[in-house]
């Protein structure tokens, strides 16, 4: 019996997003050689108005939703949509998102983001993503941290992915919103610290983590 996989795709004013991404996903599964013999549940969550997009506590709430249905789990943007990909069994946490990408392969492997994969129980360990960062941008990085501090260090997978078209959300003309910026000092303040003209990574960061996030 092969693990069963749960996607969790969080979402809010993607339509025509979803409209591609669902039976471009059905397909994927029932025809791919690598991954058709994969059980799968995929749930979109969806954010109600009103508020800025939290995608932290949307995956976290999937993940409340599936976790008692499923072995691992995959965190999934609605416009990524994979052409090659490996969502197998992870013995440690992995992206699976590189080609197709619009960055340097540098900078892709600092990343763990985008189509992302994990058991269960590496997930609680890093209790889950944290609730603080609205809009776009750095609750990803953030659970990297998280796990590291957990003592697992995330792989990448070179999966091959197509972007569906969408408004970048973490500018405006080419300029960093407010959102974005304010996110990026707050997981820059928690997580490292300045030495000089650059940044280190904190050895002993605040354990605020452990109880903000998953079980909050």
């Amino acid at each position: 019996m092969h693990p069963r996989l749960g996607i969790i795709v969080p979402y809010r004013d993607r339509k025509e997003n979803l409209a591609a991404f669902i039976p471009h996903m059905q397909r994927f599964f029932a025809e791919d050689e690598l991954n058709k013999s994969i059980p799968v549940r995929m749930l979109v969550v969806e954010q109600t108005p009103g508020l800025i997009f939290n995608r932290g506590a949307i995956r976290n709430i999937g993940f409340k939703y599936l976790s008692a249905d499923v072995d691992y789990v995959c965190f999934h943007d609605v416009d990524l949509v994979p052409v090659t990909a490996d969502y197998r069994w992870p013995h440690v946490p992995a992206m699976i998102v590189f080609h197709g990408l619009q960055f340097s392969p540098e900078f892709i492997r600092q990343l763990f983001g985008g189509v992302v994969v994990m058991q269960k129980q590496h997930f609680e360990a890093a209790n889950g993503y944290s609730l603080a960062y609205w809009g776009w941008g750095y609750e990803d990085v953030d659970l990297k941290e998280r796990l590291f501090r957990c003592n697992l260090r995330p792989e990448h997978r070179e999966g091959r992915f197509d972007t569906l078209p969408h408004v970048d959300e973490g500018t405006v003309d080419g300029a960093p919103t407010e959102a974005h910026l304010r996110n990026k000092e707050l997981y820059t303040g928690l997580w490292f610290e300045r030495i000089g003209s650059s940044w280190r990574r904190r050895s002993n960061p605040a354990d605020a983590w452990k109880s903000e996030g998953l079980n909050s």
